[in-house]
């Protein structure tokens, strides 16, 4: 709708004045960083994903030059979480210079010396302080914080 306070002249085609909420916000981007030993940003990703794709644009990196992915991926099987569409990438490599929220999930993801993107939020996780229990334990402690994290940036 158009006020008098947006001076819009009486002769302006519709397409010459965008509205102010004519556009679609666009999702909140959140990206998940690991050290890359365990897998767990992809973990994370991909719960993630399962859980509020539709409120987040979610992605995944980690600081090593590889990531170990095989046993993560067998601990997301077992919960049938999928992984198709995201693709973990060293962090070095990272396209995206702002990120809304950057969850780091264990410490050793932001001790590693390399420069972050720009973020709006970071929240820091340690899901893998119980790492000897097994990455189905890790996995259980990434579903809480996730949980967590979405009863407080989702639902307020």
């Amino acid at each position: 709708m158009i006020d008098a306070k947006d001076n819009v002249p009486l002769d302006a085609r519709a397409d010459a004045f965008p509205m102010h909420n004519d556009t679609a916000p666009s999702k909140p981007v959140v990206l998940f960083l690991c050290d890359g030993v365990h897998g767990v940003s992809l973990m994370a990703a991909a719960v993630m994903k399962s859980k509020a794709s539709s409120f987040f644009d979610v992605h995944c990196a980690h600081t090593s030059s590889t990531m170990h992915t095989a046993q993560a991926s067998k601990a997301l099987i077992q919960f049938q979480l999928s992984t198709s569409g995201i693709t973990p990438c060293p962090l070095a490599e990272l396209t995206l210079t702002y990120v809304d929220y950057l969850v780091a999930v264990n410490p050793a993801a932001v001790q590693s010396g390399l420069p972050l993107p720009r973020y709006g939020k970071f929240v820091p996780w340690d899901v893998t302080e119980h790492s000897d229990a097994g990455l189905v334990a890790v996995l259980r402690e990434v579903n809480k914080s996730i949980n967590y994290f979405l009863s407080l940036y989702l639902f307020r």
